[in-house]
């Protein structure tokens, strides 16, 4: 079997492991995976030399936020793709059993990225049957079962959860037809798309094996696209905004908000 892991390699028995999984926490938990590798190229002027993932936002690192929207839902199966400064997230959020979840890692060389595609390609051994995607810099509240839900009910090999943003948060990048993305760009022209990708996508594991030959870096985008020209992606349209600590601007905005929330009455 030929892939381009770069430093993680599963035994049998972790595949075997891994797709049982949705059975050893509770019988019905869907299996999370946070992308988490990138250098945080845009934040470095904030974040100095720690992850995006552990950012202080509120008192607390980032990732403990997303940890608790995720444990909301009942989510506590969580798979972190880690690359840059990885070692720190490891040692800040451990097997994850002080937050609440079952936390495992897949590593890539922070030397030779692999792109968001490629992380999940790199994760194979680890991936459940079906299992969420979910940006290391993206704070969604959400009804995480209820995006679950909209998977199985359409019936579609992935699933892409988006918000009619009409340009407000970001730029837009994808349109919508009734229960399917039509169309996903990220430098699509503002006047073909009014919904934008919400940071969350669902897939099934065999979307993923196809690309196991494709060289890096492999941008989730592609595997999007090939979906929509393919068997087509299933649409979850979600009624509130998202936030994002990609960007100083995005974090300073969130940190705000939970701010704000915390504040007595």
């Amino acid at each position: 079997m030929t892939t381009f892991f770069l430093s993680f390699r599963a035994e049998r028995s972790e595949v075997e492991e891994s797709r049982a999984s949705v059975n050893t926490l509770g019988g019905e938990d869907m299996q999370v995976v946070i992308i988490a590798g990138g250098k945080g190229t845009r934040i470095r002027s904030v974040a100095g030399d720690i992850p995006k993932v552990l950012i202080p936002v509120a008192g607390r690192p980032f990732i403990e936020h997303q940890f608790e929207l995720l444990l909301a839902s009942g989510l506590r199966d969580v798979v972190l793709c880690i690359g840059f400064l990885g070692e720190k997230i490891e040692d800040h959020v451990g097997d994850g059993s002080r937050f609440g979840v079952r936390a495992r890692y897949v590593r890539e060389a922070p030397d030779r990225l692999l792109g968001t595609g490629g992380a999940l390609v790199n994760a194979l051994p680890l991936l459940a049957p079906e299992f969420m995607v979910l940006y290391g810099d993206s704070y969604l509240r959400t009804d995480y079962r209820r995006v679950e839900e909209q998977f199985h009910a359409v019936g579609l090999d992935a699933l892409m959860c988006v918000f009619r943003n009409q340009g407000q948060w970001d730029r837009s990048n994808a349109r919508v037809a009734g229960d399917r993305v039509v169309f996903y760009s990220k430098t699509a022209a503002q006047h073909e798309v009014d919904y934008i990708d919400y940071g969350l996508s669902v897939y099934r594991r065999t979307v993923i094996e196809a690309y196991r030959e494709t060289p890096p870096p492999l941008d989730l985008q592609k595997i999007l696209v090939d979906q929509i020209e393919g068997k087509g992606l299933a649409a979850c349209i979600m009624p509130d905004r998202f936030y994002e600590i990609g960007k100083p601007e995005g974090l300073a905005e969130l940190e705000e908000v939970l701010a704000r929330e915390r504040r007595p009455q």
